[in-house]
């Protein structure tokens, strides 16, 4: 398990391996809370998502991570526990994430979205995702 910041023009880019997929999007979080500049977090929040694809999965999932801390006015700070089982539609993602309070002065990055540009999901003897983030 793994996680790297990568080189962006604009953005702000990640790579996040695992042995399984659920390692995979736990180290996608890991990724998702250094590029936030966020650590520490004190409280847990759940996160849903369905996706019929293991793409939008990741996308839909890192949009639930921008959403959470837009309307709760948190910053991600790490994964607690990722499962992820298929469905007749696809997948099902269910997720508990640490969080910190966002307060005056916090030196947080803002993520606006993610995007499919550059978006990857392999499995090659291990799970790689590959995202970029608009900041």
């Amino acid at each position: 398990m793994s996680y790297e910041i990568l080189e962006h023009s604009a953005d702000e880019k990640f790579r996040a391996e695992g042995e399984s997929m659920e390692e995979a999007f736990s180290e996608a979080v890991k990724a998702f809370a250094e590029i936030v500049g966020a650590s520490n977090g004190r409280y847990t929040h759940n996160v849903k998502v369905e996706s019929e694809s293991h793409e939008a999965l990741l996308y839909d999932f890192l949009d639930q991570l921008v959403f959470l801390q837009d309307t709760r006015s948190v910053a991600v700070t790490g994964p607690q526990n990722v499962k992820i089982s298929e469905t007749a539609g696809g997948y099902l993602l269910r997720a508990e994430v640490k969080v910190e309070k966002i307060t005056p002065g916090s030196n947080f990055l803002d993520i606006k979205a993610p995007t499919y540009n550059e978006m990857k999901v392999e499995y090659n003897e291990s799970w790689v995702l590959e995202a970029v983030l608009d900041v």
